[in-house]
């Protein structure tokens, strides 16, 4: 009988029969045992295993109560076709020891990201599609699952006012039934950011949310301890930025004239079509809603100054909706009066490269 050869960390060689080894193992390893041969297939060698000097065939695997699992190894036959090959060694173990780790964050991290989804679902889109790939937090489901109950609650709000109107009194607790203007907004922004998930598949965060992050980056890459005050972004670093401030801004770009939605769509790949019938059934249903609730307001006699503000904006915000549909229903981008509040925040992408 040889000297066995050492085990690494916590594993062990249990046993060692001629030159067979069984290596105990706490943690299993992704090491296949041999297929053997039988009338409907054929038969396969196991993983290949570097260990110390010699290469050894993974013949047999018992999986251990706590997880482990048992390996009987010989040493590789000649004549064999290595079909998997791993290695037995410090760094390999160092990777898998890393992966392990790796792989457990990733599944603390999706947790922690559905147990937080009615804030995460606030973050920028491109932010909540990063923590979809990185370790696969639901996107869709963050941005639904904080949409939807400020979408109750703007309902509520507006219901209120309108039962208010009538005469009616309902006790409701503040937070949700609250004034008309911001029950309007959180109603309309709302609506798009679900109607973003659900019909568009397109994560989207709150705007205000959108705006503070993207301020925040910008004077985080200012304030860059490292960079040189004379250095010049490179064309690659201006064009990732210009990249990161499109996924950011993208749901509310169909609100820019038809010439930058077109100058989008080549560069960036912007679907005017899409998101601009979004927007414009949103607000649409935003605008006929407030103008509605103010031209009732004003038939009853109690309506005042802000009623009639209300119902004009409102009846010219669900005018230019109905306008912009009849352009999309031509396949032609439709720009709203509402994009100079998106076009500052939009220059960037318009620079040249």
């Amino acid at each position: 009988m040889t000297d066995p050869p050492r085990a690494l960390g916590t594993d062990r060689v249990e046993e060692l029969d001629g030159e067979t080894v069984v290596l105990v193992c706490p943690v299993s390893r992704t090491w296949q045992a041999r297929t053997p041969r039988s009338t409907v297939r054929p038969g396969h060698p196991g993983t290949a295993v570097a260990w110390a000097d010699r290469i050894y065939e993974v013949r047999l695997v018992e999986p251990l109560p706590d997880g482990g699992a048992r390996y009987r190894l010989t040493p590789w036959e000649d004549g064999q076709t290595i079909r998997r090959f791993e290695r037995y060694d410090e760094d390999a173990e160092r990777g898998r020891a890393e992966a392990r780790a790796g792989s457990a964050a990733a599944i603390r991290n999706r947790r922690l990201s559905i147990l937080l989804a009615p804030l995460a679902g606030l973050l920028p889109g491109s932010v909540q599609k990063a923590m979809q790939n990185a370790f696969g937090a639901p996107a869709l489901g963050m941005t639904v699952a904080s949409a939807f109950p400020l979408f109750v609650v703007g309902f509520l709000g507006m219901f209120d006012h309108i039962l208010g109107m009538a005469g009616g009194f309902v006790d409701w607790p503040r937070g949700l039934a609250p004034p008309l203007p911001v029950a309007l907004y959180l109603f309309g922004e709302s609506a798009l950011r679900l109607a973003s998930a659900i019909a568009g598949r397109e994560p989207m965060g709150s705007f205000p949310v959108v705006v503070a992050h993207a301020a925040w980056k910008e004077a985080r890459g200012e304030g860059a301890p490292d960079a040189a005050p004379s250095a010049e972004p490179t064309h690659a670093e201006r064009e990732r930025s210009r990249r990161d401030r499109f996924a950011i801004l993208e749901p509310m770009l169909s609100l820019l004239p038809a010439p930058s939605q077109r100058a989008l769509e080549t560069r960036y790949g912007f679907d005017p079509q899409r998101w601009g019938r979004i927007t414009a059934g949103v607000l649409l249903a935003v605008g006929g809603s407030n103008a509605l609730a103010s031209l009732a307001v004003l038939a009853a006699g109690r309506g005042d100054a802000w009623d009639a503000i209300g119902l004009v904006v409102g009846g010219l915000l669900a005018g230019e909706q109905i306008r912009r549909l009849r352009l999309l229903s031509r396949d032609e981008p439709a720009g709203s009066a509402l994009g100079a509040l998106i076009r500052p925040m939009a220059g960037p992408l318009f620079d040249e490269p």
